[in-house]
C-alpha cells in the first residue's frame, strides 16, 4: 500500500509541475532560410535554417524544413531559443532567424527549455570535441581543409538521450540538460547532393562520442552555397591533425 500511496503523490507532484510550466508557442520550420546577416554571412540554405549552440554560435546541424520548433524566446535579432523537434533530434538549441513558418503556429505547448541549458550550451565542450580552432577563433573559415571524396553527408547527428521515471522526479533544468546532454547520436536528414563533388572543404568539430564530424563546403547544386553538415569522422580522420584544440574559455 504504501508504495502506491508514494507513486500516486509522485504523480501527483508531476502533474501539479506540469500545469505550473509556462505554455509557448510552436511553429514548422521553412526551406531557403537566408544566412543571418547579423553574423555576416550572406547566402540562402536550400534545407532550412541552422541550429546552433549561441547566437552565432557553432552549427550543430539544420532545421529541416517540414520540422517543428518550440519557441521560448526570440532575441532582438531574431534568433529563437526552444526546441528542435526532427527527424530524430529532439533538443534544445537556437534557431537562425527566419527559419519558421510563422502562419503554423500552434498555442499551448509547454515550454521545456531553460535558461540553464542555454547557459550550459553556450561552452563548446557540452557537444563538441577537437575543434579546428581555439574558442573565438575561425569563425567558420577553412583551417583545416579537407578531400570529402567517398564520405557521406548528413545535416543531423544529435538525437534525444532522455528517460524519466516518475519515481524520479528532478529539477526541470537537470532534465532538459540530460536530454540536451549531446554525448552521443545517429545519422539522420541525408543532404541531397554529391558530397564528392563538393569544394572548399574544411573540418569545424567531431560529437563528443567521436564518431561524427562538422563540416562545411561549396556545394555547386546549391549555386555554389557554403553548407554545413556532419560526416562519418572515420572518413576524414587520415586528414585530420594531431592534436586538435579542447581548450575551455568558451562562452556567451
Amino acid at each position: 500500500m504504501k508504495i502506491f500511496m508514494n507513486i500516486a503523490f509522485a504523480a501527483a507532484v508531476f502533474l501539479s509541475s506540469a500545469m505550473e510550466t509556462q505554455a509557448i508557442n510552436e511553429y514548422t520550420t521553412i526551406a531557403n532560410v537566408p544566412k543571418p546577416a547579423t553574423c555576416g554571412n550572406s547566402g540562402v540554405l536550400p534545407g532550412g535554417g541552422w541550429v546552433a549552440n549561441k547566437r552565432c554560435g557553432y552549427v550543430m546541424g539544420t532545421a529541416v524544413a517540414g520540422r517543428k520548433f518550440d519557441v521560448e524566446s526570440t532575441d532582438s535579432t531574431g534568433y529563437h531559443y526552444g526546441r528542435y523537434r526532427g527527424t530524430g533530434g529532439n533538443f534544445c538549441t537556437f534557431l537562425i532567424p527566419s527559419s519558421l513558418n510563422l502562419n503554423s503556429q500552434v498555442t499551448g505547448i509547454a515550454s521545456s527549455c531553460s535558461t540553464t541549458t542555454s547557459s550550459a550550451l553556450c561552452d563548446r565542450r557540452h557537444f563538441g570535441i577537437d575543434f579546428d580552432s581555439p574558442p573565438h577563433q575561425g569563425d567558420g573559415a577553412i583551417t583545416v581543409p579537407l578531400n570529402l571524396a567517398g564520405c557521406s553527408g548528413f545535416y543531423n547527428y544529435f538525437v534525444v538521450r532522455f528517460v524519466q521515471s516518475i519515481l524520479k522526479l528532478r529539477d526541470r533544468a537537470d532534465n532538459e540538460l540530460e536530454d540536451s546532454n549531446f554525448v552521443s547520436g545517429a545519422f539522420q536528414d541525408a543532404v541531397p547532393f554529391n558530397v564528392g563533388a563538393t569544394t572548399n572543404a574544411g573540418y569545424r568539430y567531431s560529437t563528443r562520442d567521436g564518431q561524427a564530424s562538422m563540416v562545411r563546403a561549396t556545394v555547386s547544386e546549391f549555386g555554389g552555397q557554403v553548407i554545413w553538415f556532419f560526416v562519418p569522422r572515420s572518413c576524414i580522420a587520415a586528414q585530420l591533425p594531431n592534436p586538435l584544440n579542447n581548450d575551455a574559455g568558451d562562452g556567451c
